[in-house]
This record gives C-alpha cells, structure tokens and sequence, in this order.
C-alpha cells in the first residue's frame, strides 16, 4: 500500500455525498493478563464531533502536507515528516486485539456498572461503512484519565458545582496509529516503543540479521556485533540490512578490497593479521561495517566527497 493508495482510503472522512460512520470500540484489560473489545454506545453528537476532529488531524497530516513520505519501518532512520508502514515479519504481540479486530462485529457494549474505566488499555475509533473504512489506535495514557478520587472536581450542574462523581476519559485528536486494509501504520513509533515492545522486536530482529552477516565469513569477532544490537540505536542500524542487498552478494575478498582500497573506510576499519577477515574493535568501525554490508555508501560525482545514502552525511575524516 503506497502513499497514494493511503489517501484515497483516509479521504472517505471527507466525503460529503455518502455519510459516514463513526464507531467507537475500547480494549480492556482483563486480570488475568487478556484483553476484551467492548463496544462504545456513543451519542450521535459525539460521533459528530469525532469526525470532526480526526478530520482535521487527517486532513493536516495527510492531505495537506505534500511533503509527507511514507516509510517502511525496518529501515528507516530518519522520522521527520513520516508515516512508517509495519512491515517486520514479527508483529507486536501488545496489538495483537487490534490487529485481529473486525469493527463490524458484534462485541459486548461497556458497562459503566460492570467495566471500569482504568482498565481501558486503547480506544479504537473506526471511520467508514463494511466496505471501506479505517481504524485509528489512540493509547491511553494514564493521564488520559481523569480520576474522581485523585482530585477535586467542580462539575457545573445549572448554576451550582457539583463534586466530580466518576472517572472520566480524555480523548484529543492525536493518532498514535492506523489499521486499513489490513496494515498497520505508525504515527508514533515513541508509542508503539514505550508501550508495545517495539523496541525488543527491533532487537530481535536485528540479531536475525546477524546470521546473514555471519555466513559471509567476514568478520573475525562477530561476537561483538551480537552485543552491540542490545543498544537500540544500533540494532536499527543492523535492521536496516537486507537479505537482498548487492553487497551480501558480492564474494568476502571483494567486499575487503574495498575497505582496504578506501582512502576513508580503511582507516576506520582495521582487519585481522592476515587481511581476509574484519576485526570489529571501534563502535565507529561496527557503524561503518554495518552500513558497506548495506551497501550505503558512494561517492558524489559533482563533489567527489563519499556520503552515507540514507541521510547524504559526509564520512568523516577524523
């Protein structure tokens, strides 16, 4: 699903011909550690005012920034001015409810008597009809609610304050993620790290793509490319390396010619005693390693200056 194909489905918020449907739905926290979908019962100014706020929000991100990319996230660095595309084999388990929700099915509603309200884990709110719709993730937060017995609330009942009675629950037109047509879309990777293991998945699967590494026989101590993915700025950077890469193709004696013919790389990046395998020694040299087996590197012909693709930074001389 491309950028484009994105739009056309978030614009159906914006159709003014044939109404829209707005359905809330809330994951719940059960105590034995499972969740449960509960249907929302929502007034139809509520419903309204909803649309209206996500449509703004949709609006502004996707329709009135021509300068948005979307991005698959297994290899993206950069996050300015991006919608991430989930597209790692291992999915987060925490979205599992989410992933496998059909907002057009019959769920049990909430219960203000039955269910309480510190135990909503997520709202999904879903916008469209059977045939064509989209469902937006909020996360909540803890201080998404606003709890009756941690503070004082003067409620305005006529002309007379009245104590705050119950919980309430705060909803703000942020998106914290997408479900339509079965993918998932990340606006807030902060999120889906902190509260959704992102950040151990990432790791996971960068130490998968260690074995790619170590079947080219390159690196003497492969060891400590193991242990440098703990640290997650690093573990993107392993991540980032793709089984299709010309480079994983090339013979090992071809990929340490390079290096030792490189006026830059070669002093970064020391080899063993006899020269046909890398000794990772240097957090620089691990980088470095990491970004010739993806094949980032190359030269301006206009400057004649050596770059990293991803972000065009210049290799340091130092």
């Amino acid at each position: 699903m491309n950028l484009q194909e994105l739009r056309e489905q978030l614009n159906i918020i914006n159709d003014e011909i044939n109404p829209i449907g707005i359905n809330v739905h809330l994951i719940k926290k059960n105590d034995n550690e499972t969740e449960t979908i509960l249907k929302a019962d929502i007034s139809v100014e509520l419903a309204n005012e909803l649309k209206e706020i996500f449509r703004a929000t949709i609006n502004n991100k996707f329709f009135d920034n021509q300068e948005l990319v979307l991005r698959e996230i297994s290899n993206s660095i950069e996050t300015f001015n991006s919608i991430f595309y989930y597209d790692l084999e291992e999915f987060p388990e925490k979205l599992s409810s989410a992933n496998n929700f059909d907002p057009f099915s019959e769920y049990d509603d909430f219960s203000f008597n039955n269910d309480d309200i510190e135990n909503i884990k997520a709202i999904l709110i879903t916008v469209g009809n059977v045939e064509n719709h989209f469902t937006i993730y909020k996360h909540v937060y803890p201080v998404t609610i606003v709890r009756q017995d941690r503070m004082l609330g003067f409620l305005p009942i006529g002309d007379r304050f009245e104590k705050l009675s119950s919980n309430i629950l705060q909803i703000n037109n942020s998106i914290d993620f997408l479900f339509a047509n079965d993918n998932l879309f990340v606006n807030n990777i902060k999120t889906l790290s902190s509260a959704y293991g992102y950040s151990e998945i990432i790791k996971n699967q960068a130490r998968q793509n260690i074995t790619l590494i170590q079947d080219l026989d390159l690196i003497a101590n492969i060891g400590e490319l193991t242990a440098f993915v703990d640290n997650i700025k690093y573990a993107k950077r392993v991540l980032r390396i793709n089984a299709n890469s010309p480079v994983l193709q090339l013979a090992k004696l071809r990929i340490i010619e390079f290096i030792t013919n490189h006026p830059k790389l070669s002093t970064k990046i020391r080899m063993n005693a006899t020269n046909d395998r890398i000794m990772l020694d240097t957090d620089i040299s691990k980088i470095i390693t990491i970004g010739i087996l993806n094949d980032d590197y190359l030269k301006s012909n206009l400057t004649d200056l050596d770059y990293e693709s991803e972000n065009k930074s210049e290799i340091d001389e130092d």
